[in-house]
């Protein structure tokens, strides 16, 4: 069902409630307005209730003769019925007993604890609001077939209005999302409303970007890594192929060299898989309680040999002996590891590079953090850079070797490491000064 059927189906049964909660309005009125007329005049009431009573209890506790009895506090009543034991005994006025008991005021009458009857009146405003009310039934089903011709022609005309302003957004909607799956890279959204329809719209322009973001990482993603796998495919195939032609083996030093080619094959493979999966939120970590002053003094162990082979001064600084974090001991030490190799690369000799452990609170965050400051003098990474340096195969050094080099992946694996155990990573660079990556762990 179209939704401009909807709203007239919607408009129309608004129309007959709204009717009907006249109808049940002006019921209720009638009925309110005759009970504050009884309290606003009750004397005249109180007079009949009791010449009723005094008229049983002088005939021996009987209405015999009743109908033909005179009430002097008669008169200032329109309507009177008298009902005891099912039957009307005393009626005045134009009424039926059934219209009196319907519409007339009741009256209870008693001796003692014994009811002995029942009075429904009418005094002179109370008929005339009888008569007001039994006019306005009487010409209800006229007004109410007019007035819902009448707001039904109107209604239709709005709601026609209405539904072609409210649809006609959808119908943009609708063709902008058409132009997305015929390709379209700029899609015309009705942006500018101010409405919800306007909300919308935005949304799917930025969900349209997001995806098209998304396809082109996908795309320069399978573009870095043909371009990385195709360097160590061409030397290999360039050895294998000389060897076949010219009929001579290869000798160690070549079989060397496929082998290292090899070597970085597997482990490009190895990091982009890794990469992919930790990006995706497929790799389950087993955390254990572990000293974290330990694990960065590990660090500094394995890579003692790299920082003497440049002469480079390392130093580790704890503020405790033991600070416990809730880590995979090996996800955080490859992490740091490739924050730490990365900062021996771009380390000159003879430059220093500082390891901090310590607890630290953040203002904006609540509990405290366990905090690794890796703090090198080599030579800093450019403000254009830095907002790049933990996307894949990105490189600051543009000049960087492949073959002495780096895939390109160890920082984006790990902030993903990082990121997995609920932490992150800030990174502060001057150039011409050095850079100091800090690694945030919750305790």
């Amino acid at each position: 069902m179209k939704i401009r059927t909807k709203l007239m189906l919607s408009m129309g049964v608004l129309i007959v409630f709204i009717l009907l909660f006249l109808l049940g309005v002006t019921h209720v009125q009638f009925y309110i307005s005759r009970d504050i007329v009884y309290l606003q005049d009750k004397k005249p009431f109180d007079s009949l209730k009791s010449e009723f009573e005094q008229f049983y209890i002088h005939h021996g506790d009987s209405w015999d003769n009743v109908g033909s009895a005179r009430f002097e506090s008669a008169a200032a009543f329109a309507e009177i019925a008298l009902s005891a034991g099912g039957k009307i005994l005393y009626q005045q006025g134009e009424l039926s007993a059934d219209e009196l008991r319907s519409d007339g005021y009741l009256v209870p009458l008693n001796v003692g604890d014994q009811r002995i009857g029942r009075l429904y009146v009418m005094n002179d405003r109370q008929f005339k609001i009888y008569g007001f009310k039994t006019m306005w039934y009487g010409m209800l089903p006229n007004i109410g077939l007019a007035s819902l011709l009448f707001t039904g022609v109107a209604a239709l005309l709005t709601l026609f209005l209405l539904s072609w302003r409210l649809t006609s957004p959808i119908r943009k909607i609708i063709g902008g999302i058409e132009s997305i799956k015929k390709g379209d890279a700029a899609p015309i959204f009705p942006e500018h409303r101010k409405d919800e329809f306007g909300a919308i719209s935005r949304a799917l322009r930025e969900m349209n970007e997001s995806l098209a973001d998304a396809e082109r990482t996908r795309k320069q993603l399978m573009s870095d890594v043909a371009h990385e796998l195709k360097t160590p495919l061409m030397i290999i195939q360039g050895e294998l192929e000389l060897s076949h032609e010219t009929g001579v083996s290869l000798s160690a030093a070549k079989q060397a060299s496929i082998h290292d080619e090899v070597l970085r094959l597997s482990r490009l493979v190895h990091e982009v898989l890794d990469l992919s999966r930790l990006e995706a939120g497929m790799t389950e970590l087993h955390p254990r309680t572990e000293n974290l002053v330990a694990l960065v003094g590990d660090l500094a162990s394995k890579t003692k040999f790299m920082v003497e082979d440049k002469q480079i001064d390392l130093s580790l600084h704890a503020e405790e002996v033991m600070i416990s974090v809730s880590v995979e001991k090996g996800r955080i030490l490859q992490a740091l590891y490739n924050i730490l190799t990365n900062a021996v690369y771009y380390t000159p000799p003879g430059g220093q590079i500082s390891l901090r452990v310590e607890t630290v609170r953040l203002p904006d965050r609540e509990g405290s953090y366990a905090r690794i400051r890796i703090e090198d003098s080599g030579a800093g990474i450019s403000e254009e850079d830095l907002p790049h340096i933990f996307d894949r195969f990105y490189r600051a050094d543009h000049s960087r070797a492949r073959p002495s080099g780096g895939t390109g992946l160890g920082l984006a694996i790990a902030r993903q490491n990082i990121l997995a155990h609920r932490g992150w990573i800030d990174v502060q660079s001057t150039v011409g000064t050095g850079t100091v990556f800090s690694v945030y762990l919750p305790l």
